[in-house]
């Protein structure tokens, strides 16, 4: 370790003020020359050097601008007055960091996640296997009536189910949506489903995909090509408005034939 390193000064700054133990009362131009630096940079230094106490500037006998070095003794009091300052500092930033964690808390920023592709929107969905709430969902079916699509979304619900994880499914009622059902031997044991019909979610025709909504976090699945994606918003505020708007479609739902509704006992509940 170099004796610049050890002022405890920025590296302009300790060429500067070393320059100027050597040189003694000197000009501008002799010690930025001696420190290596620019004179722009030269004079933004010896003007902090000058607040802080370890340098002093004086005109000569032709009028000319000297600065000189103040004794070494005034770097260590220098030093030690700022350890004492960030030690005071410390300590009550210490003392209000959990008025500040609480501001972040409440604060609540969302937090976005977004991936493009079929691997993208399966990537998203791993999110909810880890829920410890229901899942509420709202899905149009139709985009996802494809193999690649379909025999993954069978996987998916075996691991949903082997997780005992519960799912209220509002489903749009279509021609494919039904042919849907009858084929499909999903998680009932763990999932509600009912029909609600597009016109009773108007805009709902145009999305073609799947919102999930549990604990903070709102999953938006669009497997609709050209433009497949997956979005996964961590927001409190936002999902507790789109729970109770559920909540609110639910009610207009219709139990699909041959399944018989259930009430879920949660792992938790929000």
């Amino acid at each position: 370790m170099t004796i610049n390193n050890k002022l405890g000064l920025e590296e302009s700054e300790a060429k500067v003020y070393l320059a100027l133990l050597e040189l003694g009362p000197a000009t501008v131009s002799e010690i930025t020359r001696k420190a290596g630096i620019t004179r722009t940079l030269g004079y933004h230094v010896l003007d902090k050097l000058s607040w802080r106490g370890l340098v002093d500037r004086a005109a000569d006998s032709g009028s000319k601008i000297v600065f000189s070095a103040l004794h070494p003794t005034h770097l260590l009091q220098y030093v030690r007055s700022k350890q004492e300052g960030w030690g005071h500092k410390l300590s009550e930033l210490e003392e209000i960091l959990p008025e500040l964690t609480a501001l972040f808390r409440s604060a609540d920023k969302p937090t976005v996640h977004y991936q493009e592709g079929a691997a993208g929107i399966k990537n998203i969905y791993a999110e909810t296997l880890n829920s410890k709430t229901e899942i509420l969902s709202i899905m149009d079916v139709d985009n996802w009536n494809t193999p690649e699509f379909k025999n993954w979304g069978k996987a998916y619900n075996r691991k949903r189910s082997e997780a005992k994880i519960h799912e209220r499914i509002l489903m749009l009622d279509t021609p494919i949506a039904r042919e849907w059902m009858k084929d499909y031997r999903g998680s009932f044991k763990y999932t509600d489903y009912r029909w609600i019909k597009p016109e009773q979610l108007p805009g709902s025709r145009d999305f073609g995909g799947e919102i999930n909504i549990f604990e903070n976090k709102v999953m938006i699945a669009i497997p609709k090509k050209p433009h497949r994606m997956g979005m996964l918003v961590e927001n409190t505020s936002l999902a507790n408005i789109l729970k109770a708007m559920f909540e609110l479609a639910w009610t207009q739902g219709v139990a699909i034939a041959g399944h018989q509704p259930k009430k879920f006992t949660n792992k938790k509940s929000t």
